[in-house]
């Protein structure tokens, strides 16, 4: 068996009873439930420098920016045909930085 060590908390009342429910609708000891949580804790804090998203995101860095947004609407009422609600509040940029 692999060495381990003990720890230990403290938890306010409030905080053990929402724990517990918690271990319990999951069938768990709070000894297991408690070893979970840190385990899935552990696992969010490590950073995998293969993943691919870091190949997305350098080159995404490489690609110039386009000088206008890319849109398949031709103007803006193309933008909210299907808007359905109140126009109260809204209001349109006035300087919309449109040739027309």
């Amino acid at each position: 068996m692999s060495e381990s060590t003990h720890i230990q908390t403290e938890l306010s009342d409030e905080e053990y009873d929402h724990f517990k429910s918690l271990a319990d609708e999951r069938g768990l000891s709070l000894t297991a439930a408690l070893r979970e949580a840190a385990e899935v804790w552990m696992e969010q804090q490590q950073i995998d420098p293969d993943d691919p998203l870091f190949d997305i995101l350098d080159q995404l860095d490489q690609e110039p920016m386009p000088e206008k947004p890319r849109t398949n609407a031709a103007r803006e009422d193309d933008l909210i045909d299907d808007w359905e609600g109140a126009t109260a509040g809204i209001r349109c940029s006035e300087n919309s930085g449109r040739e027309e």
